[in-house]
């Protein structure tokens, strides 16, 4: 009986890492942030992750200018990405993404056709379709990807397939640390993700994804090259 209890632990043992990596879909949520530039107010913004009627996963992430010259130009975005479960993640169905500022208007978007695994491609007058791989994700859309990764407790070095205008290229992204991040919401336990690029050019991405809510996204802040920063930070949960 003995033999066979310690032989019945082994085995739980053994299956334990291999459930706690089985993926599952992400956990939608809605969440408030504030928009910072150069650690200066600038706007406000909203990030959403809905379960669809259809199945699908839809993203959505808007922003607005409300002060200074952001608001005087009548800064606008809206991306907007919709994916499906695999099984085993999230693949791109399609992304739009559209910035007015002013007169101006900005649009991207992105296309998958699954039955000739191609992606279609588009932004001012320019247009690209090109080969896709299988999970393939569109840039708006990896951070749920990342949720669903975190979720399934993958740490170290994640690698995803994300449809760029012309092509498909790999990012990296490393778990670089567990934090406790003062919000808007109270200190959230929380690990912060990098992305990991192959140039040197001096642009980076931090992300805080929250451990008690789901693993959506506390705080995103780029570093650009020029030493402008831009932080979307969290201030409510709905």
């Amino acid at each position: 009986m003995r033999k066979f209890l310690r032989g019945a632990f082994a085995a739980c043992a053994l299956a334990l890492p291999l459930l706690a990596g089985a993926a599952s879909p992400p956990k939608p949520f809605s969440a408030d942030y504030e928009v910072r530039r150069n650690d200066q107010r600038i706007g406000t913004g909203q990030v959403s992750l809905q379960h669809l009627a259809d199945g699908t996963f839809e993203l959505v992430t808007r922003s607005k200018g409300t002060e200074g010259l952001a608001a005087l130009a009548g800064v606008e975005r809206e991306e907007r990405s919709r994916m499906r479960w695999t099984g085993a993640g999230l693949e791109l169905v399609d992304y739009r993404m559209n910035q007015t500022a002013g007169w101006k208007n900005r649009e991207e978007q992105l296309t998958l056709d699954r039955a000739r695994r191609q992606v279609s491609s588009r932004w001012k007058d320019q247009s690209a379709t090109y080969a896709a791989p299988d999970g393939v994700l569109d840039p708006h859309g990896t951070t749920a990807a990342i949720m669903v990764a975190l979720a399934g407790g993958e740490r170290g070095t994640m690698h995803f397939k994300v449809a760029e205008r012309r092509a498909v290229e790999t990012q990296s992204y490393e778990v670089a640390a567990a934090v406790r991040l003062r919000t808007a919401i109270g200190t959230e336990r929380a690990l912060r993700v990098e992305r990991q690029r192959s140039a040197s050019n001096g642009r980076i991405t931090k992300l805080w994804f929250a451990r008690n809510h789901g693993w959506l996204p506390l705080r995103i802040k780029q570093y650009e090259s020029d030493g402008e920063t831009l932080d979307l930070r969290i201030t409510a949960i709905r």
